[in-house]
C-alpha cells in the first residue's frame, strides 16, 4: 500500500490482502479500480482552487498511480489544465510550500558536476546521482534549469513542477 505503482487501494482482492498482509488495514469491501477512480474524481471536484486540485493529484500520484493515470486518461480535458498549464505555473511559484517527500525528479547542482570536493563534503558525480533514482526502467526524461518557466522568470529548483507535469502528459 505504500508503493504507488503497486497500490490498488480497496481494489486489492481478499486473496491479495491475505498474501500481502493487508487484512485489517483496509475496509472489508473490495471495490473496482473504476470505483476508486470515480471516488477520487468526486474528491478532486470538491477542491475549490486549481492549486488545491493540483496538490490533490500529486497526493494521488504518490499513493496510487493506477487511479492517478486513470483519472488523467478518463478526464483529460478537465485535468490537463491542472496538471500542466496554466496551473503548473502557480504550482512552481508555490513549489517549496507544497513539495512532498516522494521524489518526482532529480536535482543536480553545479557542485555535482564531476567529482567536486568541498570543505568537509564530498559531492557525488552526476552518474552516481543518476544511480540514486529508484526506478531502473526509465523511458522518458525531462530536463530543466528552472529558467524562463512559463514566462514567470527563473524559478530555480521550484521549476521542478514543469518536468513533473510534462512527464504526466507523456505518460
Amino acid at each position: 500500500m505504500r508503493t504507488p505503482i503497486a497500490n490498488k487501494g480497496q481494489a486489492f482482492t481478499h486473496e491479495e490482502r491475505k498474501v500481502l498482509k493487508l487484512r485489517g488495514l483496509l475496509p472489508e469491501a473490495v471495490t473496482s479500480i473504476e470505483l476508486e477512480t470515480k471516488r477520487a474524481m468526486v474528491q478532486l471536484r470538491r477542491k475549490s482552487t486549481p492549486l488545491e486540485k493540483y496538490i490533490f493529484l500529486q497526493g494521488m500520484q504518490d499513493t496510487n498511480e493506477d487511479v492517478y493515470y486513470r483519472m488523467l486518461i478518463e478526464n483529460t480535458a478537465e485535468l490537463m489544465p491542472i496538471v500542466y498549464t496554466p496551473t503548473v505555473g502557480e504550482a512552481c511559484q508555490e513549489f517549496s510550500h507544497i513539495y512532498r517527500q516522494t521524489p518526482r525528479g532529480l536535482y543536480i547542482s553545479i557542485n555535482d558536476i564531476g567529482n567536486v570536493r568541498l570543505p568537509a563534503i564530498t559531492c557525488l558525480s552526476v552518474a552516481e546521482i543518476l544511480d540514486n533514482w529508484p526506478e531502473k526502467d526509465i523511458r522518458a526524461i525531462v530536463f530543466t534549469d528552472g529558467e524562463r518557466i512559463l514566462g514567470l522568470g527563473d524559478q530555480g529548483v521550484n521549476g521542478m513542477g514543469i518536468p513533473i507535469g510534462k512527464l504526466a502528459l507523456y505518460t
